[in-house]
């Protein structure tokens, strides 16, 4: 009877066990069940990720087909070197064209400046001129008269008739002063 007791109690123990090992079952599948429905729902997140890589992969394809992309380094290195050659060409003509205005500019500034000194000497030159003729006139006119007046005839009492009327007289009265102040001594 002791194998029968034996065997009961390890078969009740074994159906317990089951039973122990079905609930946990049981409780773990409803755990599950009720963990799935608290996941939050990230549908709306990992769609506008996807479009994201989406458009990161439009722009990957639009840059693998740049031409930039299939040059070598010293195709690359051609290319710099032809785009700075036309550029330095460009830059150049531009220089040139502005070094041109530059001159044309410089000589019309040149020119007008000469042209304003040549107004200032010639403006000089008519008032040295001037100056000139004024000086040649008076020297003209003070010793003219009297060389003139002494060439003429003596008849012509021409010298007299110069005195009277420096001396603004008639004749006979400046004959008379100049007879009167001959005939005194000088005072020192």
């Amino acid at each position: 009877m002791t194998e029968t007791n034996d065997t009961e109690v390890t078969t009740a123990q074994a159906f317990e066990a089951v039973r122990h090992e079905l609930s946990l079952l049981h409780n773990a599948v409803a755990n599950l069940t009720a963990a799935r429905e608290r996941i939050p729902d990230h549908t709306a997140a990992l769609d506008g990720i996807d479009r994201s890589l989406g458009n990161v992969r439009a722009r990957l394809a639009a840059i693998e087909q740049a031409p930039a992309v299939s040059l070598t380094p010293a195709e690359m290195a051609k290319q710099i070197d032809l785009a700075a050659q036309t550029v330095r060409i460009e830059d150049r003509r531009m220089l040139d064209t502005a070094r041109a205005a530059l001159d044309r500019s410089a000589g019309q500034i040149d020119s007008v400046v000469k042209r304003g000194q040549a107004v200032d000497r010639q403006i000089e030159r008519q008032i040295w001129c001037a100056v000139a003729g004024l000086l040649a006139g008076s020297l003209l006119c003070a010793t003219l008269p009297g060389a003139i007046a002494r060439s003429l005839p003596a008849s012509w009492h021409v010298p007299e008739w110069m005195a009277a009327r420096t001396m603004n007289m008639d004749q006979r009265a400046a004959g008379e002063r100049l007879i009167a102040t001959a005939r005194r001594p000088e005072r020192l």
